[in-house]
């Protein structure tokens, strides 16, 4: 199975709709809670035709051109799916390319364009929601994979009684967490929409982290107290009982029999997480935006859709809790429990390899300095990359421009295989699906 922009481009050209929307709208508005936030934006925000203008003026037409449809249509889609999108896009289009210009960190690329194609690759990768069209395992499609964690694998136990806190306890609600022919049709297509929604919005929270990148650089020099103990007992207190909380306790709520000294590893793990990542915050956010402009108390029961708005924040999280999970100790992890697992939590698995592979089309920007001026060019090297299966082994390759990509690539390859794809300790772990190993590759054009 390939991945390119121009294969993107020439869905888009069959008009084929990438975003499901079976389950729209995933929240009942709250129109005032909604309108106030609105105006709040008008008056202290920057406007989208703004941002967009602007960047248009400091990337040029190619780049540009790339951006500006893509990040239309997922505006279009989170009318229904994350109406306060658009009030955050301004900012996230502005770290984006502050995050290609900037030299606080290196090798920082893309995610505007990036995170569209994210979800497009996570659209293959799912068959458009279609099994026989997803990648082929075995003799197992992916979708189908999986759904059957849902209902086969008692790590997954966590999801269904989620389901059930939010307030599914009717008799047909309840059907659809038996295990048959209808109800596998059903979590299909809520767990390929979700994924969607986790792909699309995933890299969201790049703007806090850019914040807490300033204030550690000026962390020596600053005379505000550090908040970050305060900050992590608030998100303690206000998420303890959202599913993003649960990767921290091994996938499950807190119990009785906690141990006295858990809380304050706790927060220090979660401290971590605000101040080291970037989906943790998008998580945040992504539930902030949504709480705020729904409406509660509802006059309708959606217990469905209200998860669907849950597990795509816990993609967005565990996309990039790999630091998290590493902690200090890298033999063995010092967070164990915040392993991804297929059998444990396919959705995160699926847009933390989707994540991995849309390495194409990716710019970084580069200099010409002369002695009075200088010009830049956002240029990319990768074309496309490729994912196929065969003797147990899932093989990821990267096609290039030329061998200087390549080169580029190779020392980060080694890295990043054995940091996701270690078989004792790597981040991501496929082996319940019967992928053994995961290799990466890249080749020139």
């Amino acid at each position: 199975m390939e991945f390119s922009l121009k294969d993107y481009n020439s869905l888009n050209s069959k008009n084929i709709d990438l975003f499901p929307r079976n389950f729209f709208p995933y929240i009942p508005l709250d129109r005032k809670n909604y309108n106030a936030l609105e105006n709040n934006h008008k008056e202290s925000g920057l406007k989208i035709t703004d941002a967009f203008r602007e960047l248009k003026k400091r990337t040029g037409k190619n780049y540009f051109n790339k951006v500006y449809p893509a990040q239309s249509t997922a505006l279009s889609f989170s009318e229904k799916s994350f109406p306060a999108y658009r009030f955050l896009l301004p900012e996230v289009l502005v770290d984006d390319w502050l995050s290609i210009v900037d030299f606080h960190k290196k090798h920082s690329r893309d995610h505007a364009l990036h995170q569209p194609l994210t979800a497009y690759i996570v659209y293959k990768l799912l068959g458009g929601g279609i099994s026989k069209k997803s990648l082929k395992i075995g003799d197992k499609y992916l979708l189908d994979l999986c759904v059957d964690q849902i209902f086969s694998s008692p790590k997954t136990n966590y999801l269904k009684e989620y389901v059930l806190n939010l307030g599914a306890n009717s008799s047909d609600v309840l059907d659809l967490l038996l295990d048959n022919t209808i109800s596998r049709e059903f979590w299909k297509s809520l767990f390929f929409e979700t994924a969607i929604v986790s792909a699309i919005f995933h890299d969201v929270g790049y703007p806090w982290q850019y914040i807490n990148r300033l204030n550690h650089s000026l962390s020596s020099s600053d005379f505000s107290p550090n908040n970050l103990a305060s900050n992590s007992k608030f998100v303690y207190e206000t998420f303890q009982d959202r599913l993003i909380l649960f990767p921290f306790n091994g996938y499950n709520s807190l119990t009785k029999n906690t141990p006295s000294n858990w809380n304050e590893k706790l927060l220090n793990l979660i401290s971590s997480s605000l101040s080291k990542t970037h989906g943790f915050p998008g998580a945040l956010g992504f539930l902030y935006l949504n709480d705020i402009t729904r409406e509660f108390p509802t006059k309708k029961k959606l217990p469905f859709h209200h998860f669907c708005v849950d597990w795509a924040a816990l993609g967005i999280m565990m996309h990039d809790l790999g630091k998290i999970y590493v902690g200090d100790s890298s033999c063995p992890p010092e967070n164990g429990q915040m392993r991804l697992e297929f059998d444990r939590d396919p959705l995160s698995c699926i847009i933390t390899l989707a994540d991995l592979l849309e390495e194409f089309e990716r710019p970084n920007v580069d200099f010409d300095v002369y002695t009075e001026s200088s010009k830049y060019k956002y240029d990319f090297a990768c074309l496309s990359s490729k994912v196929t299966f065969a003797n147990n082994i899932l093989k990821i390759e990267y096609k290039y421009k030329d061998r200087n990509g390549v080169a580029n690539k190779l020392p980060f390859i080694a890295k990043e295989e054995k940091e996701f794809f270690d078989s004792d300790y790597g981040y991501l772990d496929f082996s319940s699906i019967g992928i053994d190993k995961v290799k990466m590759y890249a080749r020139g054009k």
